[in-house]
């Protein structure tokens, strides 16, 4: 289960953050942008960061997770395009030779606070 490896370093870091950029008030919320090739489970890496957060300045703060879909450029006609079921080929010249552009991400990228 790597969603808790995933939690304890946006814990980590977040807590990093915070030392040296101290914000008043309480952390309501975490938002995280997740790339579908992470294989991410959002209810699993949720839980976890919950459990995780306990005893930290990030205790009862909720963890928005937006996934960034996997999208791709073909190298051989150069159509951008999604994959959305793990065939990673253009679906118009039907040439396996693709860049991944997105859907390897992950970062948070705000923090709501109270």
């Amino acid at each position: 289960m790597h969603e808790a490896a995933i939690a304890e370093n946006i814990i980590r870091s977040l807590e990093e953050t915070l030392q040296k950029k101290p914000v008043e008030g309480r952390i309501a919320r975490v938002f995280l942008q997740v790339g579908k090739l992470r294989g991410v489970v959002a209810e699993n890496l949720k839980f976890l960061f919950e459990v995780l957060a306990r005893g930290s300045r990030l205790e009862g703060a909720g963890l928005e997770v937006e996934f960034v879909p996997i999208a791709a450029r073909c190298l051989s006609c150069g159509k951008n395009f999604q994959i959305e079921d793990l065939l990673f080929f253009c679906p118009d010249c039907r040439s396996p030779q693709i860049d991944i552009v997105s859907g390897n991400e992950l970062q948070v990228t705000g923090l709501e606070v109270d």
